[in-house]
């Protein structure tokens, strides 16, 4: 596979990031953007970051950074700025004062969403205990809230193998063939995580069957799990998401979002390439998949897909995935380790 592809190329290839001055400072609009619900924007920004920490060598000058596919004159202008004086003006235009700092705040509470924070601002709310006693709150957010300060520190390795081993005992008491595995940055090898993606599934294509709720119900019981907070899918065939809130034994331990998919094993490996990410990895392989008439999803690699623009007329046909390589293989990749899709 040739080309300037994400997934074609293994993560530990990235060359340092020459421009991490100008990158840094880009991320803090991108974020404010996201915050705001500016899409437009964010995405602009987000594919002038990428390119430039993709780039060769530090950028010294406004016709170099001009230059770089996805760079226009404006945003040639702040690097400009950034290079000149190592400071972005637009950044306390944009991103300073108690508006926006309360918005970055209310954003990071689970279940809020950039929609809600904005009306939480609008209404004068600027600190946590403001939204304790005067926001009306949906049950997610009262759990997004109480954990609010564990939710946003990472844990260690260890502690997010201790969760997935707890998962997985409770999952082989039910049945000794079930399958558990970790996804997410933990399989990645990343040293912390922000939260636990446990993938559950059964080699013989129907025990997955109600599954979750028995898991779920055996965790509760041993106070693993503390709080519930949504459940998704209810087709028997469909995968089941379960998100909620669950915390180690012992007195320092703290409170972790913990998410378990339940996928049949037809679905399993193209489920576990999804949730083990990269994000970006996953934007990549996608779009190779559509370039080539296909389309890859956490449910299957498909192929003979017709579209029309963006609209797919024809769903196309699932092709058999019985490992991960054989996702890479059907679109022309090298495989790749989950530690190489970390981008």
């Amino acid at each position: 596979m040739k080309g300037n592809w994400v997934c074609s190329k293994p993560s530990s290839s990235q060359q340092r990031n020459h421009n991490q001055i100008i990158t840094d400072k880009l991320e803090v609009l991108m974020k404010t953007y996201q915050n705001t619900k500016d899409h437009w924007r964010s995405l602009g920004y987000r594919k002038a970051i990428t390119a430039l920490k993709q780039h060769p060598k530090q950028v010294t000058s406004w016709e170099e950074a001009n230059r770089i596919p996805g760079i226009g004159t404006k945003l040639a202008d702040k690097i400009q700025e950034i290079i000149e004086s190592g400071h972005l003006r637009k950044i306390d235009h944009v991103c300073s004062g108690d508006d926006m700092k309360a918005l970055d705040m209310f954003n990071n509470i689970w279940g809020a969403g950039p929609t809600v924070a904005q009306e939480w601002v609008q209404l004068g709310y600027r600190t946590l205990d403001d939204i304790r006693e005067k926001a009306k709150l949906s049950r997610q957010q009262k759990i997004g809230l109480k954990h609010y300060d564990d939710f946003l520190e990472r844990m260690p390795r260890e502690e997010a193998g201790a969760i997935e081993a707890t998962v997985r005992e409770m999952a082989v008491s039910i049945d000794p063939a079930m399958m558990a595995v970790v996804c997410g940055s933990y399989r990645r090898g990343k040293t912390t995580c922000g939260d636990v993606d446990v993938l559950v599934t059964h080699p013989d294509g129907k025990s997955h069957r109600g599954a979750l709720g028995k898991i779920l119900d055996g965790l509760r019981d041993k106070g693993f799990i503390t709080d519930d907070l949504v459940r998704q899918g209810d087709d028997e065939e469909d995968q089941k998401k379960y998100m909620g809130v669950c915390k180690l034994p012992g007195e320092k331990q703290k409170y972790r979002r913990l998410d378990i998919i339940v996928a049949p094993y037809n679905q399993y490996y193209c489920a576990l390439m999804h949730f083990t990410g990269s994000g970006h990895f996953n934007r990549s392989i996608r779009l190779l998949a559509k370039k080539k008439g296909m389309s890859l999803s956490e449910h299957a690699l498909r192929t003979g897909v017709i579209r029309n623009g963006q609209v797919k007329v024809h769903e196309g046909t699932p092709l058999p995935v019985t490992s991960e390589e054989d996702v890479f293989n059907h679109l022309g990749l090298e495989y790749r380790e989950p530690e190489e899709r970390d981008y």
